[in-house]
């Protein structure tokens, strides 16, 4: 299986995670690549459906979505040497407090299968299950393009 590298491309100077760290997901369970091309329709009165007009008129957007269980690691899953993120309570804290984007600054890359793309975090969520109170499940939603901040 292949490991899903999360590596933070740039950032708020006062981000509590550098430019250049990677976060690596060893244990995936599923990883989607979500690609949305809109276009609109517009049938015909009296005419059957191969005649409709399809209009193109908004850009595409690709979405990746990765699912893992959390589990206690034998070595850190960040790149930054504190703090620690080898049990799945140092892991989630350390998603949650550090390494979520914090400005319209923070720019990221996902890397798996030879397959990179550029583009931020949209959403994380964790989920414990009562029949495994060990266990945590995580999910992260990366979307892709240029993180583009304006200056005043």
């Amino acid at each position: 299986m292949s490991d899903v590298v999360f590596t933070k491309l740039s950032g708020d100077c006062g981000d509590p995670v550098p430019a250049c760290t990677t976060l690596t997901i060893r244990n995936f369970e599923t990883l989607d690549f979500e690609l949305a091309t809109p276009v609109g329709d517009f049938p015909l009165p009296e005419c059957n459906a191969d005649n409709a007009i399809l209009v193109k008129a908004e850009g595409n957007t690709l979405g990746i979505n990765l699912g893992w269980t959390i589990t206690e690691e034998t070595c850190n899953i960040s790149s930054e040497a504190t703090p620690s993120t080898k049990t799945p309570s140092e892991q989630i804290k350390y998603l949650i407090n550090c390494f979520q984007p914090q400005s319209i600054q923070d720019a990221y890359s996902i890397s798996v299968d030879g397959i990179t793309k550029n583009g931020t975090i949209r959403k994380m969520t964790f989920a414990k299950n009562a029949s495994a109170p060990n266990l945590y499940n995580g999910r992260i939603e990366f979307i892709v393009g240029d993180v583009v901040a304006g200056e005043a």
